[in-house]
């Protein structure tokens, strides 16, 4: 009887342990993962597709050097230090003009981020102030 419970318990514990380790692997954001390699700048954003499929979440919108359109895949579980993922494990493509003109978090924060001392258009802090 003794025996029984602790092969039940180790049984228990070998399957949690699979979801402890490893919490979120999914194939799919694995497979988005290695399909970022076969990427080259320059590609439109049909070439893109073909190759990512569509992406999970998609953004444009007009910033420093002009109009950007965004795709994000879903490629790590979550963000990681020094890694290339924003918004929780989601690796950005950033289009300009229609073709890739980068991959990754620096790509990303290089098209959207003001220069220093710019406010947003619609601060509301310089409105009353």
């Amino acid at each position: 009887m003794v025996w029984l419970r602790m092969v039940l318990a180790l049984s228990l514990l070998v399957v949690g342990c699979d979801r402890v380790l490893f919490p979120r692997f999914e194939k799919p954001m694995w497979s988005s993962y290695m399909k970022l390699q076969e990427l080259q700048l320059g590609m439109s954003i049909s070439e893109v597709e073909g190759i990512m499929g569509p992406p999970g979440i998609k953004e444009s919108g007009d910033y420093r050097s002009g109009r950007y359109v965004f795709y994000f895949y879903l490629t790590h579980s979550m963000d990681y230090e020094g890694g290339n993922t924003v918004r929780n494990g989601y690796t950005p493509l950033v289009f300009k003009q229609g073709r890739l003109e980068g991959i990754g978090k620096l790509s990303y924060r290089m098209a959207v981020e003001r220069p220093e001392g710019a406010g947003a258009p619609d601060d509301p802090y310089k409105r009353i102030h």
